[in-house]
C-alpha cells in the first residue's frame, strides 16, 4: 500500500499524479508476481517423488546352508501374486530339487512375504535384486550380508507356455542348447525335435528304472533319462527341477526339464 498526501502539492504538479500512481502500482504488482513464482517453484520442488520398485520377476542365488555347502535357490514372483520356489541342497539328499507354489503379499513399497505350506519368508527388493530377510523380517547385516542376495534371471515366467502344453496333453517338457532341441512327453507318446529339423515321434514305453530320482525311457530310436536334480540352463542360467539326457544314435543331448501339473 502507498500513502500519498496531497497536502502542499502545487496544482500544476497534480497533473502528473495519475502517472506516478500507475507506475508505483505496476512495480508493486511485479514484486507480488515474483514472490508468487518463487513460492510455486519451491512448492513444486518440495513435492516428494515416489520411485516404483520393481518386484515381480525371477531371482536366484546360492544361500548359506547349515549342514551342506550351499542351497541353490530360485524364486519367481508373478504379477497375480503367486510364486514358484525351487530349492536344492548341494551335497545332500542326492541333489533333489524341491518345488513349492503359493501366494505372496506386498508388505510395503519394497518388502514382500511369501506364504508357504509350513512357514513364510520375506524379501526386500532393492536395486533390481532381492535381499533375503531374517525370520523377523529384518535385513541381514555384517560380513555375510552378500550371501543373501538374489540376482534376477530372464525367462522365469513360463506360465503361458506350460498352460499351452498342458492343454495339448503334455505332462513333461524339456529343452537344451548347442544345438537347440526340445522334448515333450505325453501320456502315451514322445516327441523330440532338433533345430536342424530332425524329429522323432515314438510310443512312450514304461520307464525302467522308475524311481523318485531317475526315470529312463528307452525306444529303438531314442533313450531319455530324467533325473530329479536341479538343472541350470547353460545360456540363460534359469534353473529347472529336472536334468535331462537324450541319446539318439551316436549323439547325446543335455538340457533341463520339468513336469507339468
Amino acid at each position: 500500500m502507498f500513502n500519498l498526501s496531497l497536502k502542499n502539492i502545487p496544482m500544476r504538479k497534480l497533473t502528473y499524479l495519475p502517472t506516478l500512481l500507475a507506475t508505483l502500482m505496476a512495480c508493486n504488482n511485479n514484486n507480488n508476481n515474483n514472490h508468487t513464482g518463487t513460492d510455486s517453484t519451491a512448492a513444486a520442488g518440495s513435492i516428494p517423488t515416489t520411485v516404483a520398485v520393481h518386484i515381480t520377476g525371477t531371482y536366484q542365488g546360492t544361500l548359506p546352508c547349515a549342514d551342506c555347502p550351499g542351497m541353490d535357490y530360485q524364486i519367481s514372483l508373478f504379477d497375480d501374486h503367486t510364486f514358484t520356489e525351487l530349492v536344492a541342497y548341494q551335497g545332500r539328499g542326492q541333489g533333489i530339487a524341491y518345488t513349492e507354489k503359493g501366494t505372496w503379499q506386498q508388505i510395503n513399497d519394497s518388502i514382500v512375504r511369501i506364504q508357504k505350506k509350513k512357514d513364510s519368508s520375506s524379501f526386500l527388493a532393492a536395486e533390481n535384486k532381492l535381499l533375503v530377510l531374517d525370520r523377523e523380517g529384518k535385513r541381514i547385516e555384517g560380513a555375510l550380508a552378500s550371501n543373501y542376495v538374489l540376482k534376477p534371471v530372464e525367462g522365469g515366467d513360463r506360465r503361458t507356455l506350460l498352460a499351452q502344453k498342458a492343454s495339448a496333453g503334455v505332462t513333461f517338457t524339456a529343452s537344451g542348447n548347442e544345438p537347440f532341441w526340445s522334448l515333450d512327453l505325453e501320456k502315451s507318446k514322445l516327441l523330440f525335435h532338433t533345430a536342424s529339423g530332425d524329429s522323432i515321434l515314438a510310443n512312450l514305453p514304461a520307464a525302467q528304472p522308475n524311481t523318485d530320482t531317475l526315470k529312463v525311457y528307452t525306444t529303438p530310436q531314442i533313450t531319455v533319462s530324467i533325473r530329479n536334480t536341479m538343472c541350470s540352463d547353460d545360456m540363460s542360467g534359469l534353473m529347472r527341477p529336472n536334468t535331462v539326457e537324450i541319446k539318439v544314435k551316436d549323439q547325446t543331448y543335455h538340457g533341463c526339464g520339468e513336469y507339468i501339473k
